[in-house]
């Protein structure tokens, strides 16, 4: 059954002692501790990006002939945070249009297998399928466990590679289930059988120190809104100096005949300031606070966190919350909810959507092999008493809406 709660920490604080949740616009009507899915933008980086508009409104002609330039020194400016040189990755609008182009790179021919897994995100799945399905290959799941150690995924994935697939895909950290996979032991593996790996890593920056560092994959997408508190339709693709030949964005324009990942500086006519401004809030939050400050303080956080959360739901339901996930993601926690709450993916959504509407929360509900989760996470601007309001005031509830069916 529960164990007990780990030493609750007391509020994060920015270098000049004032309340880190300060820096954020969120309102308080609501608890916010989905932080992985939406992320959240500090104020001072609204702010700055409020600028770029007023400068991009004020002279749209030269704005735009400018841009490719300032977009390139983005990526100069964020590179040590990714941990890849400025020249191995571009700017995409999130995970999904990353691993999109990533796999339709791969050119699929009649015949091909693409491999994913059955933690695969949804999105990224759908794309998956629908390349393979409008070139005649095929998509094939491999199911893990959710308590798989690493050793049993490199095996379960090493007997689908020696079958030489066109492609592999995999989650650095899985959204409906928030556990990590062997990244080291997959790109070694992939490399061996010469078969590319993509690698979906959606939650990684900011929640890992340079997270793309070491990692042997032909492609890797981390989206910026997440932990890395940047604004949303930002995202980074690292990719293979050999497999990066034949990446291109989804948008074409005039910059196609440029290398990679030059060409993926000039994208039409989008907005480019959340490009720009993601860097202000990357910069300013570890000038105000210090990114290893935020991990660590998110780490203790949720290990608290979590165990107030799970005890309350085993002790209101009688069912055990807690799940061996077999290596929890950075920055997120699992729970199994009691009964059969949010088992399908359209009660999981109605189950979200209930909590924020009469209940007051901004959280996580996830399905996953016909069983509903609760999915914890946290950032700078948590405190435990948004977990311990929780525990008291939501987990009763939940449990009552499980008996009533």
């Amino acid at each position: 059954m529960g164990a007990m709660a780990t030493n609750k920490p007391e509020p994060l604080l920015t270098r000049d002692g004032s309340p880190a949740a300060a820096l954020w616009s969120l309102n308080s009507r609501w608890r916010h501790i989905n932080h992985g899915s939406y992320g959240a933008v500090p104020v001072f980086a609204q702010l700055r990006r409020l600028t770029y508009l007023q400068e991009a409104e004020s002279a749209p002609q030269r704005w735009f002939g400018a841009a490719p330039a300032r977009v390139a020194q983005a990526r100069a400016d964020l590179a040590d945070f990714i941990g890849v040189d400025a020249d191995h990755f571009g700017f995409v609008p999130n995970a999904s249009a990353g691993m999109t182009a990533s796999i339709r790179s791969l050119q699929l021919k009649p015949g091909d297998e693409l491999v994913i897994t059955d933690h695969t995100y949804g999105a990224v799945a759908f794309s998956a399928k629908r390349e393979a399905r409008q070139r005649g290959a095929t998509v094939r799941t491999v199911p893990i466990d959710l308590d798989a150690s690493p050793k049993q995924i490199v095996n379960a994935l090493g007997k689908a590679l020696a079958k030489k697939p066109a492609g592999l895909i995999v989650d650095a950290s899985s959204s409906s289930t928030a556990r990590e996979f062997p990244l080291a032991e997959l790109a070694a593996l992939a490399a061996q059988h010469e078969v590319p790996l993509l690698v979906d890593a959606a939650h990684a920056p900011g929640i890992q120190h340079r997270p793309a560092e070491g990692v042997a994959a032909s492609a890797w997408v981390g989206n910026l809104h997440k932990f890395a508190c940047g604004f949303r339709g930002t995202a980074v693709l690292v990719a293979e100096k050999t497999f990066a030949k034949e990446l291109y964005p989804l948008i074409d324009s005039w910059g196609m005949d440029e290398p990679f990942p030059a060409r993926f500086d000039q994208q039409g006519t989008i907005d480019y300031t959340p490009w720009l401004a993601t860097v202000d809030v990357i910069t300013g939050l570890e000038d105000r606070i210090g990114w290893d400050a935020i991990r660590a303080y998110i780490d203790t956080l949720l290990n608290y966190s979590t165990d107030i959360v799970a005890d309350a739901l085993d002790a209101a339901s009688g069912e055990e919350s807690r799940v061996d996930v077999g290596a929890p993601a950075p920055g997120m926690r699992l729970l199994r909810l009691p009964g059969t709450l949010g088992a399908t993916g359209p009660e999981a959504q109605a189950l979200r959507q209930r909590i924020t509407d009469t209940l007051g929360f901004e959280t996580q509900i996830t399905n996953w092999r016909d069983t509903g989760y609760l999915r914890l996470a946290a950032h700078a601007y948590n405190t435990a008493d948004d977990y311990e309001r929780f525990a008291e005031d939501v987990v009763p509830t939940l449990v009552n809406w499980s008996r009533e069916g």
